[in-house]
């Protein structure tokens, strides 16, 4: 098989890139499209540098000839690229709508010229339901009120376009969190981590009740793998494994650094919400791998270097 990620030199691309070299499979090369617009350079030293199947190509999502051409000989797809922020973000429309939804478009595209191409997975969020007072689940109407989660429902949209002989994949996740060197800092789990380790004290914004649905990154880069290699129906799928309040969340960070202060920034304002059902539709075929919040957090912050 020979895989094209765009954006694989991110946070989820370096995990599952991890997960792809870990096991012995029928990858032939794995191809690297990134425009490094976020300066994170993890991928490119260690062991996942060594590997000859890996090749890198830095270009932009907006590029049609330079994607068309990368995709000559791709047999599967994982559209990690994205102009990525929380999940009710509402400022920089244009940027969103022009990498998210418009740069989804061209690699659809350039996918429909693709004759080998056999799966398309799309890395969408959850932040396309919007907010909802009661759980959400694969079936329901999605209804974003954010730039961010129109740009990346109009991104699911493009995939109608693709051929009938291409299996296609909308992947719905959560909040990613947990270690990685190639780590968002500004994912609010992973920031209360590293605020807790160096700073001693994190912030909560709002009232602190406002619920959010996560997964771990290892466990998002497991699903995708199973999806490239086995037999997984085509469809949409939530990809959420909790959903935790952020009061919630700050209170299982402070389990390991029990001297923790806690700061709440506009207590009177009831923040955004939502809940996603769980377990979700793609766990009948690919389970998360068993591991506690509890023993992520642990090794979360057994990995900081003092």
């Amino acid at each position: 098989m020979n895989l094209l990620i765009t954006g694989g030199a991110g946070y989820v691309g370096y995990a599952l890139i991890q997960h792809l070299l870990a096991e012995p499979g029928p990858l032939k090369e794995i191809l690297i499209y990134d425009n490094l617009s976020r300066k994170n350079f993890a991928l490119f030293s260690g062991s996942p540098a060594k590997d000859i199947r890996i090749r890198f190509v830095q270009g932009e999502l907006l590029d049609g000839r330079s994607l068309s051409k990368t995709l000559e000989n791709a047999d599967a797809v994982v559209h990690l690229a994205a102009k990525v922020s929380t999940p009710f973000a509402d400022n920089e429309a244009h940027f969103f709508d022009q990498i998210n939804h418009w740069g989804t478009a061209q690699l659809v595209q350039a996918a429909t010229d693709s004759p080998s191409l056999k799966k398309f997975l799309y890395l969408s969020s959850v932040s396309v339901y919007g907010h909802q007072p009661e759980p959400v689940n694969e079936q329901t109407p999605p209804h974003p009120d954010s730039f961010y989660g129109h740009a990346k429902y109009r991104g699911e949209e493009q995939l109608v376009r693709l051929p009938a002989a291409c299996d296609s994949y909308i992947l719905r996740a959560g909040n990613v969190y947990g270690y990685s060197p190639a780590m968002r800092l500004d994912a609010v789990l992973n920031r209360f981590v590293f605020e807790a380790h160096f700073q001693g004290r994190i912030t909560l914004h709002g009232n602190g009740d406002q619920n959010r649905p996560f997964v771990h990154v290892d466990k998002l880069a497991a699903v995708i793998r199973t999806i490239l290699l086995e037999a997984v129906p085509r469809g949409v799928y939530n990809v959420v494994e909790h959903n935790f309040s952020v009061r919630e969340l700050a209170r299982a960070v402070a389990k390991h650094y029990p001297d923790l202060e806690m700061h709440t920034i506009n207590q009177h304002i009831q923040m955004k919400s939502l809940r996603v059902q769980v377990p979700g539709l793609l766990q009948a075929f690919a389970p998360f791998p068993p591991k506690s919040l509890d023993e992520e957090l642990a090794e979360f912050s057994a990995h900081f270097a003092f």
